[in-house]
């Protein structure tokens, strides 16, 4: 082989090369490209379907309530304005679907609320009733050790023992006024909240506070939260008639839904 093809072989193989490296560099830049359009793609047709599924959701609800006799409000809003622990506890606190009877205050919604963040970010969904009682309590709460994490601990309030050992083992009862609380839970209604609660003992969470009972459950399908609001205006039932002359009410709070 001459010199000068030599040099010529040189020149084209080292214009394969640039060809190649050309053409692997265009790879480089359009591959990250391509993946971020996947991802945008990807995330879109996710939010789509959420939006779908959701929408779904509203209708069927919506359709249930008129069925049963319900009054609902579809939308998505902040919580009730009282002040129980369950609504201050995390961060973007929402209440959808919320069912009542027509004339009641008394009603049941869907409540989702998130604590952390990033990675260890949790969403917390469930299902509360919210009904009126007859007395006007000191704030009380009856749930199961750890059911609710709480925005902070409420200072000077310790754990208050009733006669039943059992219910003890079960539930974990603080409150602003022991005596109350004592006169709460008689022996009616301490077995009433062992043998009558949905799931289980334990497995509904109750808070107490002025004229209110907050009623507080995993989260329901929509076909079992009308027989759960039932079945919660009827808890009041079950506290000692007396707590109406000893804690008479003195002022109405808002109503909700107004």
């Amino acid at each position: 082989m001459n010199r000068r093809s030599t040099v010529d072989v040189y020149l084209a193989a080292s214009d394969a090369g640039d060809s190649v490296n050309s053409g692997f560099g265009f790879l480089v830049a359009v591959v990250p490209t391509l993946m971020f359009g996947a991802v945008v793609a990807l995330v879109v047709f996710l939010i789509i379907r959420g939006q779908r599924i959701a929408a779904r959701q509203r209708a069927r609800a919506i359709a249930l309530a008129a069925h049963y006799g319900f009054l609902i409000d579809a939308s998505t809003k902040g919580p009730p304005p009282q002040r129980f622990d369950a609504f201050g506890t995390g961060h973007s606190r929402k209440v959808t679907n919320q069912l009542w009877r027509p004339g009641s205050t008394d009603s049941v919604f869907d409540y989702t609320y998130t604590t952390g963040s990033g990675k260890n970010q949790t969403t917390h969904r469930r299902t509360c009733a919210l009904v009126a009682l007859p007395f006007d309590a000191p704030y009380t709460k009856i749930a199961t050790e750890n059911f609710f994490s709480t925005l902070g601990q409420r200072l000077g309030i310790r754990d208050i023992e009733t006669e039943s050992v059992r219910f003890n083992d079960v539930y974990r009862i603080t409150s602003d006024d022991e005596r109350f609380a004592i006169t709460l839970l008689d022996s009616s209604a301490i077995d009433w909240l062992l043998e009558h609660i949905p799931n289980g003992p334990g497995s509904v969470t109750f808070e107490l506070w002025g004229p209110w009972l907050l009623c507080i459950s995993k989260r329901m399908a929509i076909d079992a939260q009308f027989g759960f609001l039932d079945w919660a205006r009827s808890v009041p039932d079950q506290f000692p008639d007396v707590l109406t002359s000893l804690h008479p009410i003195t002022e109405q709070s808002p109503p909700w839904p107004t």
